[in-house]
């Protein structure tokens, strides 16, 4: 409890592991400093711009690696369940940060801590038991080499997981142990912080392990107004207009992304064998709803507070895969990166794929970008008979499979994959380099970006941890739905729809403006307005970041924005806090970030795409001949930096820009 109004939504605490010395203490969270970043990405982003500069190896113990909460961790708000992790990126060099969803954090925030900041490396394996404000730091050495999974269970009954309350473990596999450049931190079995390897981080402070149990309330600073706010969001995001949520996600969880990814193949932008073809034999039989609700089992346990409950367990039950359990396989980036990438139409492997990353610890992304990277290789002749000794074939799922492990494993070809692709190419060399496909260093998700360059692919540009849409923006704000949908479902017209649907998004009218004009147009197909939507969600998201929400209902589906949030915020710390500000406060930490990019060599020259996407045309779908135009994008980038406040040479916030926001 609180001893004072100034914390209500925070701990106050924030936990420091130094594993050189085996030591732990604990430090008082600056108030000023969470006022000003929020808590979770924000806090955490200022605490490794003032500690690790571009000298610090990632690897080494001079970096530090950041468990964060936000001021909604653990309370009522809808979504408030994830946390944070931050570390300078061993797969890029620049910042590495990324959130995950389940309870740990929560776990976290009621164990009495906003944050740990782990200093350091062991001389040996550990790990890390939080049980409420008793903190230990124990030998690790049994759980060297065990999986994810294994490790979880170990350690649960380890510890007297009780019957009413669980223990939340975040974990390492393999994979961190041997420094996979993308190697993820997961936690409790199927949620990953994969992006950035900050798995290996944590695998080089020989820290396996974080298991936390914590059963501390979070008290808020005004209940009434706050449960008036948790309503109002909950409201509305179940009726948004969206609808994926009211259609596809509320009635079959994940499996609701499978439309999307179906609806690439439609467009053009599926990611067909390392983004060569837009068409795959098989993938609308296949890849469809009707055929994962075969499989499905399931709820698979939802996040903390989540009001849409997109968490769904598949489980193959015959063939080759009989007995596989597997949760929210179907989500759009497993079925993109190993269905599509690799040339695989099946359910069931792609689902033993996110099993295996998920068991060894890898980013989903990287590795199915990876196998398909040496599979084009491997389709040009670019491969010697000595860099592999597994034959790798489009769309063979064992060549897949075999080649994930030995990833993890840094086994033969693996272990130069496992740097990922960029520095693969550099050490294969032979023109390999044109088919690693990264923005900053970090592999590009999907779908195609010579498709959804207008909305989606704008955002792989300028997110501060590289080529990654998740922190940025998606194409579903905006998107423009077929007349004859419109009409059944809604009994509008085009026009009317457009305005109806805008008028509900929860952005500033100035700026709905500038996004879709007036009257309001929803128009994948040109750049108009696609500028200061990127810029918007972008800084959106950052404040839902900093807050620890999920981007879901925000971001992603457009159903709330900066005016539900700031309510919650503001009744939550006791604190009057208008949506314009927290949108500046979200806008300062997207700043912060890019000074650390720019701190560590980053200029507009790295804002740019692979060639292959400005160069080979699209050769199938509604998109077929599409490729990006190197001066429209560029105009593109200007008029974003300008928007930014940013220098239109070099894409570098401008002194005037960070006085503005106080980071100066």
């Amino acid at each position: 409890m609180p001893s004072d109004k100034s914390i209500y939504g925070y701990t106050g605490k924030i936990l420091n592991v130094d594993l050189s010395n085996s030591k732990v203490s604990t430090e008082d969270l600056d108030m000023e400093l969470a006022r000003k970043f929020i808590g979770g990405m924000g806090l955490a982003s200022k605490l490794l711009y003032d500690e690790v500069g571009p000298g610090v190896d990632p690897l080494g113990p001079d970096n530090i690696l950041i468990f964060s909460t936000g001021p909604l961790s653990g309370t009522a708000a809808p979504c408030a369940g994830r946390s944070e992790i931050t570390a300078r990126s061993p797969l890029t060099g620049i910042i590495g940060s990324g959130n995950t969803g389940g309870v740990w954090g929560v776990e976290l925030k009621r164990a009495g801590y906003d944050a740990i900041v782990v200093r350091g490396a062991s001389s040996h394996p550990v790990y890390l038991w939080i049980d409420n404000g008793k903190i230990e730091i124990r030998r690790a050495e049994g759980l060297w080499g065990k999986d994810i999974f294994q490790t979880s269970d170990l350690l649960r009954r380890h510890l007297g997981e009780k019957p009413d309350h669980e223990i939340r473990v975040a974990a390492i596999g393999p994979a961190g142990e041997n420094l996979v450049k993308f190697a993820a931190i997961i936690n409790e079995y199927w949620h990953a912080q994969g992006r950035c390897g900050l798995g290996a981080v944590m695998g080089s402070k020989k820290l396996k392990a974080i298991a936390v149990r914590g059963n501390n309330q979070i008290p808020v600073a005004n209940p009434p107004e706050f449960q008036k706010a948790v309503k109002e969001t909950i409201e509305a995001i179940t009726q948004t207009w969206h609808p994926a949520l009211k259609g596809a996600h509320k009635r079959f969880g994940r499996i609701g992304a499978l439309p999307i990814a179906k609806g690439t193949l439609r467009q053009g932008t599926l990611p067909v064998k390392n983004f060569q073809n837009q068409y795959m034999d098989g993938w609308m039989e296949n890849m469809s709803v009707e055929t994962a609700q075969k499989y499905l089992a399931g709820p698979a346990g939802n996040c903390y507070r989540c009001p849409i409950s997109c968490f769904n367990m598949v489980e193959v039950k015959d063939g080759k895969y009989a007995g596989l359990r597997v949760a929210s396989g179907t989500f759009v980036a497993p079925t993109f990166e190993f269905g599509a990438k690799c040339g695989i139409a099946s359910l069931p492997a792609v689902w033993k794929a996110k099993e295996i990353c998920h068991r060894l610890g890898m980013d989903i992304v990287s590795a199915g970008s990876a196998v398909a990277f040496a599979m084009e290789l491997s389709q040009r002749g670019l491969l010697s008979k000595t860099e592999t000794d597994i034959k790798l074939e489009w769309g063979n799922e064992d060549h897949m499979l075999n080649m994930l492990s030995d990833m993890a494993y840094r086994k033969g070809l693996g272990d130069i994959l496992a740097e990922g692709t960029v520095r693969a190419a550099q050490r294969l060399g032979r023109g390999s380099e044109k088919y690693a496909y990264t923005v900053k260093g970090m592999e590009i998700f999907s779908p195609d970006p010579r498709a959804t360059g207008k909305v989606w692919g704008l955002g792989y540009l300028d997110n501060p941890r590289g080529g990654d849409n998740i922190k940025t923006t998606h194409t579903h704000i905006g998107q423009p739905l077929p007349e004859a949908f419109i009409r059944d479902k809604f009994g509008m017209t085009v026009s009317e729809y457009a305005r109806s649907y805008v008028n509900s998004l929860d952005i500033f009218p100035e700026v709905k403006k500038q996004i879709f004009g007036e009257p309001p147009v929803l128009d994948e197909s040109t750049y108009q307005g696609k500028a200061a939507l990127n810029k918007w969600l972008s800084d959106l998201c950052a404040a839902m970041n900093c807050l620890i929400e999920c981007i879901f209902p925000t971001t992603f589906l457009g159903a709330v924005g900066p005016t539900h949030y700031s309510h919650l915020l503001s009744a939550c710390v006791g604190e009057d806090i208008s949506p314009q500000e927290l949108m500046k406060r979200g806008e300062r930490v997207f700043n912060l970030q890019r000074m650390y990019d720019v701190r560590c060599g980053i200029t507009r020259k790295d804002d740019h795409y692979p060639d292959r996407f400005y160069e080979e045309p699209l050769v199938e779908g509604s998109a077929k001949g599409a490729k990006l135009s190197r001066q429209k994008i560029d105009e593109v980038l200007t008029e974003y930096y300008r928007l930014r406040g940013w220098d239109e040479k070099t894409g570098i916030p401008t002194k005037e820009k960070l006085g503005e926001l106080g980071i100066g």
